[in-house]
């Protein structure tokens, strides 16, 4: 094989880098991976496993070809020694196999012997996948039915399938830690928002009773004071009236009571009732009276989405109609909020779909989805009869209270 990098090899890096760039899933990533090495490698097939320092093995992620009993034996290989602390102290140099096994004879596979010479295979060997910090992140495994077959050197393809594999997996790394920051970062808004609206409740809110207090008996003394001042106190009495809702109405806003004390249900509809009555939305709930009581996260998540998705209805549909429903079962809930607006444009969508986001808007939802386990999908039509948005959330049972 040439030193330079052939065809093939280009197209497989394009390939794994836009699945990346489409979010698909690490497993399908590596997957393109091993189909390389497999083509590249006649007879061989090849697997990738990613290190989980706290369990100190090494776990199976990808291995289209492996046989299903060989996947299971290698699921959970035990941590060499010299990878223990996940830094290559002692590790073989790039370019070389991390470790060459005689299946028949090594004692790596005394629990695994049978499996793999019945897969016919009698060889394997590792490729360690490092970091750009040198820390291990995983290793290819590669079997071939023949046991003369172990390399010396690594073909310069193979050094990029295992380079590509690292970028992969490094990847998904980053976007575990992004989705955990974000995840922090929303329950740190949802937290101020609550103290906010705790303290606007319990001190603004009772300052402005004891002034509606007071203004009201001035006010009572009308006959006592000049025209003039009786007038002032009656717009005092209804400017402070006023604040008075407004703030209450913030308050409710920034964290509901209700959500609370009565649940995801209650608290939607009462926001949705205040939508109505303000005459910002046309709202229609189609809601079980029977629905279950969600842990808290759950229910500050999904009345977020429907409060963020009533925003944008508001804001950006032109409609001023929407409908919340939301269904249960044994396998979890799915609420979808939908409207008969412009719909969401395509180029928004396609930048939603093809990168991750993280904070406000679409991708705030999304996240809050996601940390419940659970998806977020959109359904969008700028154009013909059935023109409008709807945002369908599904999370799993795990999320109901016990």
């Amino acid at each position: 094989m040439s030193t330079g990098l052939s065809i093939p090899v280009r197209m497989t890096e394009v390939r794994v880098l836009e699945n990346l760039a489409y979010g698909v899933p690490v497993s399908e990533a590596l997957s393109r991976v091993c189909d390389y090495i497999d083509g590249e490698l006649p007879g061989a097939v090849s697997a990738v496993l990613m290190l989980d320092e706290n369990e100190m093995q090494f776990r199976l992620v990808a291995g289209p070809r492996v046989p299903t009993p060989l996947s299971k034996a290698i699921d959970g290989l035990k941590i060499p020694a010299w990878l223990h602390g996940g830094v290559n102290c002692g590790a073989p140099r790039q370019g070389r196999p991390g470790t060459v096994w005689d299946i028949r004879s090594d004692a790596l596979f005394a629990d695994r012997r049978e499996i793999a010479l019945s897969s016919g295979f009698t060889a394997a060997w590792s490729l360690p996948i490092w970091s750009t910090k040198r820390t291990t992140l995983g290793t290819v495994v590669i079997f071939h039915p023949n046991s003369q077959a172990a390399i010396a050197e690594v073909p310069k393809a193979m050094e990029t399938a295992v380079h590509l594999a690292a970028i992969a997996i490094q990847h998904h790394y980053n976007e575990i830690e992004m989705r955990t920051l974000t995840r922090r970062l929303l329950q740190s808004h949802d937290e101020e928002r609550r103290l906010i609206a705790r303290d606007l409740h319990d001190s603004t809110g009772q300052d402005l009773a004891s002034l509606l207090m007071t203004l009201g008996r001035a006010e009572r003394r009308g006959a006592q004071v000049p025209p003039e001042l009786a007038e002032m106190l009656a717009e005092s009495l209804l400017l402070a009236e006023k604040i008075s809702g407004e703030i209450r109405t913030l308050s409710c806003l920034l964290h509901p009571p209700l959500l609370d004390v009565c649940g995801l249900g209650v608290a939607i509809e009462a926001y949705a009732n205040e939508l109505n009555r303000r005459g910002e939305l046309e709202v229609e709930m189609d809601i079980s009276p029977q629905l279950p009581r969600l842990s808290e996260e759950a229910e500050v998540a999904l009345f977020r989405i429907v409060q963020t998705s009533l925003t944008n209805v508001h804001l950006h549909s032109g409609s001023n109609v929407a409908k919340i429903k939301m269904d249960f079962d044994a396998e979890g809930l799915t609420l979808t909020v939908t409207d008969h607006g412009r719909g969401i444009p395509v180029a928004v969508l396609e930048h939603f779909e093809r990168f991750e986001g993280a904070g406000v808007g679409l991708a705030g939802m999304r996240e809050r989805a996601k940390a419940l386990g659970g998806d977020l999908t959109f359904e969008t039509s700028e154009i013909g009869p059935r023109h409008g948005t709807t945002v369908k959330v599904n999370i799993p049972s795990r999320n109901y209270r016990i």
